[in-house]
């Protein structure tokens, strides 16, 4: 019976394996959008699946093929509008293509998050790809850290930002996290590229309010609570809500923390973002 079973299992995989060859091959647009169709079919599945384990058997296919399919070149701009629940941000040098998406579990009220980021050679068109792996750090460990992909403090992106120092380019990311049931999270990050064409995670190029350096902002407050974080390009300052809690006695549960009508930013000055308070901002949402 063993024996069957483990025969079953690696016909699976050879299945999976032939799938994803088939599908990185160089192709044209219209076998492109003939997958996307099928990956857009398994996301409606993930996000509306009835019960967990509908969800989860649509998730074991779909990032298989979408892992793959996003090793070819061609994908680096194909705009794949279908997906819905997944989020992609591409940076306007045409070098960095961020992709990340999630899954949220109805019995353990959690998420897990999944990332590629694509790295494009804009010159002699070679790709490379890196897949993400989620690590659940704490918002004072994420804070200080510098982090691979391996290890990847997760968000579902929806801005980056360029900025060069020093002929170096780095790209900052806005993004969105669901915590718990209780709270979420928003966070600031930065993603570079060493020297050997790898990227990371975080770097100390933030300044908080208190002039400590920071890798990556993390800002978490209740669930219930909506928070506004984004890039203003007229005042060129990453913009958002003050978070305090609803009242002394609840400081560090920030399951009780939410905006308070005033507003703080980052300005980009001499390779920094420094902290600035107090902003005053005209419709600010």
């Amino acid at each position: 019976m063993r024996s069957v079973l483990f025969f079953l299992f690696i016909l699976l995989i050879f299945n999976k394996v032939s799938v994803a060859q088939t599908v990185v091959s160089p192709s044209g647009a219209d076998s492109l959008l003939q997958i996307e169709m099928k990956l857009k079919a398994l996301s409606d599945s993930i996000v509306r699946g009835v019960t967990d384990l509908s969800r989860q058997a649509a998730l074991a296919e779909f990032n298989p093929l979408f892992f793959d399919l996003l090793q070819d070149p061609a994908t680096f701009s194909y705009p794949f509008d279908s997906l819905k629940g997944v989020s992609k941000v591409r940076s306007t040098d045409q070098r960095i293509r961020v992709i990340s998406w999630t899954v949220q579990s109805r019995t353990e009220n959690n998420y897990k998050y999944f990332g590629v980021v694509q790295l494009m050679n804009p010159k002699t068109g070679e790709m490379k790809r890196f897949g993400l792996n989620e690590v659940r750090w704490t918002n004072e460990e994420a804070e200080q850290k510098e982090l691979f992909p391996e290890e990847w403090y997760p968000a579902l992106y929806y801005e980056i930002i360029e900025r060069k120092v020093k002929k170096k380019t780095w790209y900052f990311l806005l993004g969105w996290q669901g915590n718990t049931p209780y709270t979420t999270r928003k966070v600031i990050d930065v993603l570079g590229i060493d020297a050997w064409n790898n990227v990371t995670f975080g770097a100390p190029v933030f300044i908080d309010e208190n002039q400590k350096k920071k890798y990556r902002f993390v800002f978490e407050y209740s669930a219930q609570a909506v928070m506004m974080l984004k890039y203003d390009r007229k005042k060129k300052m990453i913009v958002f809500d003050h978070l305090s809690p609803v009242s002394p006695t609840a400081k560090g549960q920030y399951q009780y923390y939410g905006p308070d009508f005033t507003y703080d930013g980052l300005v980009f000055r001499k390779g920094f973002w420094n902290y600035k308070q107090h902003l005053i901002l005209k419709n600010p949402r």
